[in-house]
């Protein structure tokens, strides 16, 4: 389930950027682990390894 589920990804990934403007060829063209890495790539706020500590007491803290 979860292949099929990473098949559906990857082809709404492609519809997307084909809507966005993304040629066939350019699509065609890249590599199939860039774009896995594309459909799993993470929000910032969902990355908390690169917040910058001062930037987080800030937001804490207000200051």
């Amino acid at each position: 389930m979860k292949l099929k589920n990473q098949q559906e990804d990857f082809n709404l990934l492609a519809q997307q950027l084909l809507t966005e403007g993304l040629s066939p060829k350019e699509f065609d063209d890249s590599s199939f682990f860039s774009m896995m890495a594309t459909l799993n790539a993470r929000k910032k706020e969902d990355r908390a390894e690169l917040v910058d500590p001062l930037e987080a007491i800030n937001q804490t803290y207000g200051l």
